[in-house]
């Protein structure tokens, strides 16, 4: 560029300017970092001014934010972060510009994780584990790659070979023994170590004495069977193998058999009793110490009943009845009871339970259509048993017609009979006052079907007196009543007496009698003529009181009266005499009374 000058006080001046265009005199340089590191990138830049800095991040144009910086001072360039973060990592430009021209610079910044030293996330424990099984033990790392790690044993370095094997991969380091032997016993440790740093952690191995990995099971065997029970052992040989019965050792011989091949211990019960039920135990040990395994054997024996309902079951009518049996056997036993082969279900009226070993049939309010042979079926899974009875179910006697009281005459024959209702046979008995009457000359005892009989002949005064008859059956009795007595022939209590009135007067001639009904009365006059009733005369026999009534006196009615009772047992009669007067005055009247 050329420009002209004029001065004061001389001629113009020619003046040639050159400008250049920016460069750089220190480009960037790539960097590696760690995560959280405060960094810069910078460069410096020359060329004429006026020149501005731009910075880029592969396209993006970058400004200042709180996580970095943009500074361009005394030509020096640069880009400063606060903490580096991984996604800050990438290709940076810085750009630099001027009028005349543009110059660029780049490098790559890499952000790698911040180097950790190792620490154990998942260290070793103290374990304890059976001899002749394989075992690992295992720790899980965290730290910066690469990580050495190495195993020891007491102090003393372990080396891969065919029992021993290492491995470090996706942070867990793994010691794994093929098969644990009485000397792994002892301290093991784990050492990881990286640039940053070492870690160890240590635990305690203790290999311990046999252990059964496989158990026999409990088993339930039906009665007279055989019985196996089978198990496996693990461990350092020489392994000792017993069998034992709740606690006490068995043999090979007699009902047992045993066996001891490839770590696997046999015991066969041969036919199994009520006996051989319990626990049976193995035992394995060597030098370094024993273990147990355990299975319960349980011998299903069939059910049996050892109490029966009674054989024959005589109930009343509207009675409960229970029939009760037990019965041994092994659980789970089902109880079904049976009403002449058919199966019952409960209901209101029947109730079933089997608590205890006890099987119980309740049958509520029993009734005629109850009756039948019942079954108990009793099952489980070894067999089936059963047992019966027959129920009968029966009304108490009662009667339905009972004698009426008798009153006859001395040396009659005298028929006491009654009805009975109920479910026969009935046993019939009768009493008089008490004592048992049987049938001899005096007396006829009988009793067919439902009727039940005494015949008294040529009845006496000491025949007499209350009879009983009683009815019995296997469910009740039941008991009536009748009085025997002879007919009381009439007698008066009071008789008529002699009367005298007026004539137009009327008059009742009265007499109280007693004796056995029916009594018939009958009126007589003077020498035996019967009275009739009519318009002026009624008569009548009410309240033993035998009345004769006259309404109005006349002559025609004086004379003797007769009152004659009569029964089946005899015959009285009474009398008196009526006087009518006539024709006098009413004082005279009463002067004659």
């Amino acid at each position: 560029m050329q420009c002209l000058l004029r001065g004061l006080c001389c001629g113009p001046i020619s003046l040639l300017l050159f400008l250049e265009p920016p460069y750089f005199v220190t480009h960037l340089e790539p960097l590696e970092v760690s995560v959280g590191d405060y960094t810069t990138l910078q460069c410096h830049v020359a060329g004429t001014p006026e020149i501005t800095v731009s910075w880029y991040k592969g396209d993006t144009k970058l400004r200042s934010t709180p996580e970095y910086k943009v500074f361009f001072k005394d030509n020096i360039a640069s880009l400063t972060f606060n903490k580096v973060v991984i996604d800050d990592s990438g290709e940076y430009i810085c750009k630099a510009e001027n009028s005349v021209g543009t110059a660029s610079t780049k490098a790559l910044l890499t952000v790698q994780e911040r180097k950790r030293p190792p620490s154990f996330a998942r260290r070793l424990k103290d374990i304890e584990h059976p001899v002749g099984l394989p075992l690992k033990l295992m720790c899980r790392l965290n730290g910066s790659e690469p990580i050495t790690v190495t195993w020891h044993k007491d102090g003393v370095q372990l080396s891969d070979d065919h029992n021993v094997h290492t491995s470090f991969v996706d942070n867990v380091a793994v010691l794994q023994l093929v098969r644990t032997e009485m000397n792994h016993t002892g301290q093991y440790t784990c050492t990881a170590t990286n640039a940053v740093g070492t870690a160890n952690t240590s635990a305690r191995l203790t290999v311990t004495a046999p252990v059964f990995d496989t158990k026999p099971q409990s088993i339930d065997v039906p009665f007279g069977e055989s019985a196996d029970f089978e198990c496996h052992v693990i461990g350092a040989q020489p392994i000792q193998i017993t069998w034992s019965k709740d606690g006490r050792e068995i043999r090979t011989g007699g009902n047992f058999n045993i066996t001891f091949v490839a770590n696997t211990a046999h015991l066969r019960v041969l036919r199994v009793g009520k006996g051989d039920s319990g626990q049976y135990t193995c035992q394995a040990s060597n030098e370094a110490g024993k273990d147990f395994c355990s299975a319960q054997l349980t011998v299903k024996e069939p059910p049996k009943f050892i109490k029966k309902p009674e054989a024959l079951r005589f109930v009343r009518q509207g009675d409960t009845v229970q029939l009760e049996c037990k019965i041994t056997g092994t659980p789970e036993i089902k109880i079904t009871w049976y009403k002449n082969d058919q199966a019952l279900q409960a209901s209101n009226r029947l109730h079933m339970s089997f608590v205890e070993s006890t099987a119980v049939l309740t049958i509520l309010d029993a009734s005629a259509e109850d009756a039948g042979d019942y079954i108990c079926e009793a099952q489980n899974s070894a067999g089936t048993a059963s047992c019966s009875t027959s129920v009968s179910v029966k009304e108490p006697p009662v009667f339905s017609k009972v004698p009426s009281p008798v009153d006859t005459l001395k040396g009659s024959d005298v028929i006491l009979q009654c009805e009975i209702a109920g479910t026969p046979p009935f046993e019939v008995a009768w009493f008089k006052d008490r004592r048992q009457v049987r049938s001899s000359k005096k007396f006829k005892v009988t009793a067919k079907h439902s009727i039940a009989s005494l015949h008294i002949l040529s009845l006496e005064s000491q025949d007499t007196g209350e009879y009983q008859c009683k009815a019995m059956n296997e469910v009740g009795s039941d008991t009536c009543t009748c009085p025997v007595k002879f007919k009381e022939p009439p007698r008066f209590t009071k008789k008529l007496s002699d009367t005298a009135i007026f004539v137009g007067e009327p008059t009742a001639l009265q007499a109280v009698v007693e004796g056995s009904p029916p009594i018939s009365v009958v009126w007589l006059k003077d020498k035996g003529e019967v009275i009739r009733e009519s318009e002026n005369v009624q008569m009548w026999f009410m309240d033993n009181i035998a009345t004769l009534e006259i309404a109005s006196a006349e002559g025609a009615d004086v004379g003797k009266y007769i009152c004659q009772i009569k029964n089946d047992a005899g015959m009285r009669e009474c009398s008196a005499f009526l006087q009518v007067l006539g024709g006098y005055s009413l004082l005279h009247r009463y002067h004659v009374l």
